[in-house]
């Protein structure tokens, strides 16, 4: 499967850097270049650029992109798309068990800055019962596995 390549932001003031810029250098890129924020992100995909007007996380495969489905965290949805934009699928707040009510949980944008259950690239998120890191098959949406953290976020 093709890969997604040179996922960037682009800036209010038509500006272009690199997505993963970390630490100081996203302070540093707006000092320099007077921008305030980003407004988009964009990719090539078998040499074709496509742009989001909303934030973008590339998979860990770099065969497609995520976000919140109608860039909303309160739909509790996440969208995985394909490299061309494409829908692949979508995934919800998984019920883990009787007493998890997904209406009233949330899911996170992966990857989540904890690591703990053998899951490298989770999703935080809340059955609607108990906090837990998921992990998602990014290709088929299917709950891999799941874990407590040790503490609430």
């Amino acid at each position: 499967m093709d890969k997604v390549e040179n996922l960037e932001d682009v800036w209010d003031n038509g500006h272009v850097a690199p997505a993963s810029l970390s630490g100081e250098a996203p302070d540093l890129f707006k000092e320099k270049t007077k921008a305030k924020r980003v407004v988009a992100r964009q990719w090539l995909y078998r040499g074709k650029k496509h742009r989001t007007p909303y934030l973008v996380h590339l998979l860990p495969d770099e065969t497609g992109l995520i976000h919140y489905d109608r860039n909303d965290p309160q739909t509790k949805r996440l969208v995985v798309l394909n490299g061309d934009e494409s829908r692949r699928l979508v995934i919800e707040v998984p019920r883990v068990d009787s007493r998890s009510h997904p209406e009233s949980g949330y899911l996170s944008l992966p990857p989540s800055s904890a690591q703990f259950g053998e899951i490298e690239w989770g999703c935080e998120g809340n059955d609607g019962n108990t906090d837990y890191l998921f992990e998602f098959d990014w290709r088929t949406g299917k709950l891999l596995r799941f874990s407590k953290p040790s503490r609430p976020w």
